[in-house]
């Protein structure tokens, strides 16, 4: 009886977690199609048609629509708001700029990541291919701009404020401090690390994979352990022409 036990309750366990990665990822596309929209809207009223003209749109339209006006980040700490959270309500700070911006941008076809400077002071921005090759700083943060133009990553330290700049986030993780700046193409993770939604929805269906292989290994070799218990535990005595032996 225990022996069946065990992998029926993974195997609950890991349909309850698939179910919750579906509900996740129809959130996530819901949410993909809402700031594909109206990064659409965006552009079209701009007129931006360009690769610099994009860019430029879509970072002014989040200059002037997010603000940390009535903003308490503190109150969620981990999985932070959402881009189309974020164009809804209008508030945010760096993060949640360089967030919607990411997404806005990779509507509109443009791959972006959002890059951490350190320095005097912290903040967030995003970074982008430069048409000519190198990257380029796109900082769409609130409430303040440290960088009012579109500059070339190397560039960054022009001013006093940065000394440092990384992929991974100097401030959030102690231990990086000492190594030197970096920008690391992420390719897919970006999108992970910048949509709540995807990476719950990632992580229950590979938590769910786990236990539905869990289930069936221990479903296939639990009822042999119990079967062959069975047979040593119990003998019929061999007859011979109707006598015990």
């Amino acid at each position: 009886m225990k022996s069946r036990l065990l992998p029926a309750v993974l195997l609950a366990l890991a349909l309850a977690l698939l179910a919750m990665g579906v509900a996740e990822a129809f959130v996530q596309h819901r949410e993909d199609e809402y700031v594909s929209r109206v990064t659409r809207e965006v552009l079209e009223k701009a007129d931006a048609r360009d690769y610099r003209s994009k860019l430029t749109a879509l970072r002014d339209f989040i200059r002037t629509h997010v603000n940390t006006v009535d903003f308490y980040f503190k109150d969620r700490p981990l999985l932070r708001n959402t881009a189309a959270e974020t164009l809804r309500s209008g508030k945010g700070r760096c993060g949640e700029s360089a967030r919607l911006f990411f997404n806005m941008a990779r509507a509109a076809g443009i791959p972006s990541q959002r890059l951490y400077l350190e320095g005097r002071r912290s903040h967030v921005v995003n970074v982008v291919g430069a048409e000519g090759g190198g990257a380029l700083i796109v900082d769409a943060g609130a409430p303040i701009h440290y960088y009012t133009d579109i500059v070339p990553l190397a560039e960054f330290s022009r001013g006093t404020e940065f000394r440092k700049y990384s992929s991974f986030g100097f401030r959030r993780y102690s231990i990086l401090v000492a190594l030197p700046s970096n920008n690391v193409n992420l390719g897919p993770l970006s999108y992970l690390f910048e949509n709540p939604h995807a990476f719950l929805a990632c992580l229950c269906l590979v938590c769910s994979a786990g236990l539905f292989t869990l289930a069936l290994f221990f479903r296939r070799r639990l009822p042999k352990r119990s079967a062959r218990g069975a047979e040593e535990g119990f003998k019929v005595p061999a007859t011979i022409e109707g006598r015990g032996v």
